[in-house]
Protein backbone atom coordinates (compact mmCIF):
# COMPACT_ATOMS: atom_id res chain seq x y z
CA UNK A 1 0.00 0.00 0.00
CA UNK A 2 1.61 3.49 -1.03
CA UNK A 3 1.14 6.74 1.17
CA UNK A 4 -1.73 8.10 -0.70
CA UNK A 5 -3.85 4.63 -0.19
CA UNK A 6 -2.99 4.39 3.54
CA UNK A 7 -3.97 7.84 3.69
CA UNK A 8 -7.38 6.83 2.37
CA UNK A 9 -7.65 4.17 3.88
CA UNK A 10 -6.63 5.59 7.31
CA UNK A 11 -8.78 8.40 6.77
CA UNK A 12 -12.07 5.75 6.38
CA UNK A 13 -11.02 3.90 8.93
CA UNK A 14 -11.42 7.26 11.32
CA UNK A 15 -14.68 8.29 9.75
CA UNK A 16 -16.09 4.09 10.70
CA UNK A 17 -14.56 5.02 13.96
CA UNK A 18 -16.36 7.84 14.83
CA UNK A 19 -19.60 7.23 13.33
CA UNK A 20 -19.61 3.82 15.92
CA UNK A 21 -18.46 6.03 18.44
CA UNK A 22 -21.80 8.15 18.05
CA UNK A 23 -23.56 5.08 17.91
CA UNK A 24 -22.46 3.92 21.15
CA UNK A 25 -23.08 6.87 22.31
CA UNK A 26 -26.28 7.23 21.24
CA UNK A 27 -26.81 3.64 22.79
CA UNK A 28 -25.55 4.39 26.01
CA UNK A 29 -27.79 6.52 26.63
CA UNK A 30 -30.93 4.67 25.68
CA UNK A 31 -29.62 2.16 27.98
CA UNK A 32 -27.94 3.40 30.64
CA UNK A 33 -30.40 3.31 32.98
CA UNK A 34 -31.00 -0.29 33.05
CA UNK A 35 -27.29 -0.55 34.22
CA UNK A 36 -25.49 -1.72 36.58
CA UNK A 37 -27.12 -5.29 35.57
CA UNK A 38 -27.82 -7.95 37.48
CA UNK A 39 -27.36 -11.94 36.22
CA UNK A 40 -31.54 -11.20 37.39
CA UNK A 41 -32.09 -8.45 34.93
CA UNK A 42 -31.18 -10.97 32.38
CA UNK A 43 -33.32 -13.75 33.01
CA UNK A 44 -36.53 -11.29 32.83
CA UNK A 45 -35.90 -9.03 29.73
CA UNK A 46 -37.59 -9.39 27.04
CA UNK A 47 -36.08 -9.23 22.78
CA UNK A 48 -36.07 -5.11 23.48
CA UNK A 49 -33.44 -4.90 25.89
CA UNK A 50 -31.78 -7.93 24.97
CA UNK A 51 -31.22 -6.78 21.55
CA UNK A 52 -30.24 -3.35 22.59
CA UNK A 53 -27.81 -4.67 25.49
CA UNK A 54 -26.32 -7.30 22.13
CA UNK A 55 -26.08 -3.99 19.70
CA UNK A 56 -23.84 -1.96 22.99
CA UNK A 57 -21.45 -5.34 23.32
CA UNK A 58 -21.26 -5.38 19.32
CA UNK A 59 -20.20 -1.71 18.85
CA UNK A 60 -17.50 -1.80 22.13
CA UNK A 61 -15.79 -4.65 19.96
CA UNK A 62 -15.89 -3.18 16.74
CA UNK A 63 -14.76 0.45 17.91
CA UNK A 64 -11.97 -1.50 19.61
CA UNK A 65 -11.00 -3.05 16.46
CA UNK A 66 -11.61 -0.23 13.86
CA UNK A 67 -9.22 1.54 16.59
CA UNK A 68 -6.64 -0.93 17.45
CA UNK A 69 -6.57 -2.21 13.87
CA UNK A 70 -6.93 0.25 11.70
CA UNK A 71 -6.29 3.76 12.98
CA UNK A 72 -3.35 2.53 15.35
CA UNK A 73 -1.84 1.06 12.06
CA UNK A 74 -2.45 4.84 10.07
CA UNK A 75 -0.52 6.09 13.19
CA UNK A 76 2.31 4.11 13.69
CA UNK A 77 3.31 3.75 9.29
CA UNK A 78 2.40 7.22 8.81
CA UNK A 79 4.62 8.08 11.53
CA UNK A 80 7.29 6.18 9.93
CA UNK A 81 6.92 3.33 12.18
CA UNK A 82 7.42 -0.33 10.77
CA UNK A 83 5.18 -2.68 12.45
CA UNK A 84 5.81 -5.93 11.26
CA UNK A 85 6.16 -8.37 13.99
CA UNK A 86 5.35 -5.79 16.66
CA UNK A 87 3.40 -7.16 19.28
CA UNK A 88 -0.06 -5.08 19.14
CA UNK A 89 0.38 -4.38 22.91
CA UNK A 90 4.08 -2.65 21.50
CA UNK A 91 1.91 -1.36 18.99
CA UNK A 92 -0.03 0.15 21.84
CA UNK A 93 2.99 1.60 23.59
CA UNK A 94 4.70 3.68 20.40
CA UNK A 95 1.15 4.81 19.54
CA UNK A 96 0.92 6.18 23.46
CA UNK A 97 4.47 7.25 22.60
CA UNK A 98 3.61 9.52 19.68
CA UNK A 99 1.02 11.01 21.46
CA UNK A 100 -1.99 9.24 19.69
CA UNK A 101 -3.49 7.65 23.05
CA UNK A 102 -3.08 8.63 26.24
CA UNK A 103 -2.42 5.59 27.59
CA UNK A 104 -1.44 2.16 26.54
CA UNK A 105 -1.57 0.37 29.77
CA UNK A 106 -5.21 1.43 29.52
CA UNK A 107 -5.96 0.93 26.08
CA UNK A 108 -4.49 -3.06 27.05
CA UNK A 109 -7.30 -3.00 29.42
CA UNK A 110 -9.97 -2.65 26.79
CA UNK A 111 -8.14 -4.75 25.29
CA UNK A 112 -9.25 -7.20 27.68
CA UNK A 113 -12.76 -6.35 27.82
CA UNK A 114 -13.03 -6.61 24.59
CA UNK A 115 -11.49 -10.46 24.24
CA UNK A 116 -14.04 -11.16 27.03
CA UNK A 117 -16.67 -9.93 25.17
CA UNK A 118 -15.05 -12.20 22.08
CA UNK A 119 -14.15 -15.42 23.26
CA UNK A 120 -16.34 -15.86 26.67
CA UNK A 121 -19.45 -17.65 25.89
CA UNK A 122 -21.24 -18.17 29.29
CA UNK A 123 -24.77 -19.18 29.57
CA UNK A 124 -24.92 -18.03 33.26
CA UNK A 125 -26.60 -14.65 33.61
CA UNK A 126 -24.69 -13.37 36.36
CA UNK A 127 -21.30 -13.78 33.97
CA UNK A 128 -23.26 -12.30 31.68
CA UNK A 129 -24.09 -9.63 33.45
CA UNK A 130 -20.49 -9.11 34.91
CA UNK A 131 -19.21 -8.67 31.57
CA UNK A 132 -21.85 -6.40 29.92
CA UNK A 133 -21.23 -3.94 33.46
CA UNK A 134 -17.63 -4.39 32.53
CA UNK A 135 -18.12 -2.91 28.72
CA UNK A 136 -20.55 -0.20 30.12
CA UNK A 137 -17.70 0.97 32.33
CA UNK A 138 -15.04 0.73 29.99
CA UNK A 139 -17.28 2.53 27.25
CA UNK A 140 -16.80 5.76 27.72
CA UNK A 141 -12.74 5.41 27.59
CA UNK A 142 -13.18 3.77 24.96
CA UNK A 143 -15.52 6.34 22.89
CA UNK A 144 -12.55 8.77 24.57
CA UNK A 145 -9.59 7.08 23.16
CA UNK A 146 -10.84 6.73 19.44
CA UNK A 147 -11.85 10.35 19.72
CA UNK A 148 -8.51 11.19 20.86
CA UNK A 149 -6.73 9.40 17.98
CA UNK A 150 -8.91 10.86 14.94
CA UNK A 151 -8.08 14.14 16.50
CA UNK A 152 -4.38 13.62 16.42
CA UNK A 153 -4.64 11.96 13.15
CA UNK A 154 -6.08 15.33 11.92
CA UNK A 155 -3.43 17.22 13.85
CA UNK A 156 -0.67 16.04 12.14
CA UNK A 157 -2.67 16.01 8.65
CA UNK A 158 -3.27 12.67 8.38
CA UNK A 159 -7.05 13.18 7.60
CA UNK A 160 -8.12 15.06 4.70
Amino acid sequence: MNREELLAATAEAASAAASVADHLDRLTARIGSRFPLQGSDLREWDDDPRERLHAFLRLFEQLFDLTSRKLFRGVLVLSGETITGMSLQNQFRRVEALGGIESAGRWIELGAARNILVHDYSTDPDAQAARANRAWNDAPDLTAATRSTIAWLGREEYLS
